[in-house]
């Protein structure tokens, strides 16, 4: 699930990057941070998307866990405690953002980042089959006669 995260991550920054890119150009200010790339985007396309409601408050979280992944430091656990029991080590060494690394938080991170990307493809009036690369379709039929001939 961690790698699952992180990509859904990468890939909402693409498509952020793709919607900026085709709306402003030269103009796309590719270094800035992801907040900064989804306010402008949010000002020039109208799109009035709030950072305390879904899709962009499931985002924000999925950033922070991908910047802790990519990015963490160390955590100093200044505690001295008695325990009447033995503690359960692998509990107690468990981090923070442990929590978030779960089927849940990763499904609603899909349907957010899917929801994103249909609302800035929508507002900059991108249909949506011009992102896409390149394609390839083919169709094979396989068929057996009731002989077992080749057709």
């Amino acid at each position: 699930m961690m790698a699952s995260l992180v990509f859904c991550a990468f890939s909402v920054e693409a498509k952020i990057n793709f919607v900026g890119w085709w709306h402003l150009e030269d103009g796309w200010p590719e270094r800035a941070s992801l907040r900064e790339k989804i306010n402008l985007l949010n000002r020039v396309l109208g799109a009035e998307l709030d950072w305390g409601q879904r899709p962009l408050q499931s985002i924000a979280q999925l950033t922070k866990v991908r910047n802790t992944f990519a990015h963490g430091q160390p955590e100093f656990v200044d505690e001295e405690r008695i325990d009447d029991v033995e503690p359960e080590v692998w509990e107690s060494l468990k981090s923070d953002w442990e929590e978030s690394v779960n089927m849940e938080f990763l499904q609603r991170c899909r349907e957010d980042e899917r929801a994103l990307w249909v609302c800035l493809l929508e507002r900059a009036g991108i249909e949506e089959y011009k992102t896409i690369t390149a394609a390839e379709q083919s169709l094979k039929v396989l068929m057996e006669s009731a002989e077992g001939e080749d057709p």
